[in-house]
């Protein structure tokens, strides 16, 4: 099967105080670091302060995501001690409200 139509935007943020601004469609957030520890953090907050996401890594080569499937007003990567963070926003498509 072919794809013909991709659904998603990803944006990579690799540093603490990356952000993106006003409001996005978010379908999921994705941590993904090769080279965390047990006690890495990560924290990811809105452009209001309310936290978005927390978690801890558990493990070196750490993975995990966020289903968020919402609209939100911008992203901030707060805290991230290791890795990249991906965001995958939702395409707007052509007559979608």
């Amino acid at each position: 099967m072919a794809v013909t139509q991709e659904n998603f935007i990803v944006t990579v943020m690799s540093a603490t105080a990356d952000a993106i601004t006003g409001p996005i469609k978010v379908n999921f957030l994705l941590w993904h670091s090769k080279v965390a520890a047990a006690d890495h953090d990560l924290l990811v907050s809105d452009a209001d302060g309310n936290v978005l996401w927390s978690d801890t890594a558990d493990a070196a080569r750490y993975k995990n995501f966020c289903p968020l499937k919402n609209q939100v007003n911008g992203i901030t990567v707060t805290t991230m001690d290791s890795g990249e963070l991906y965001i995958y926003k939702i395409k707007e498509m052509p007559g979608q409200v």
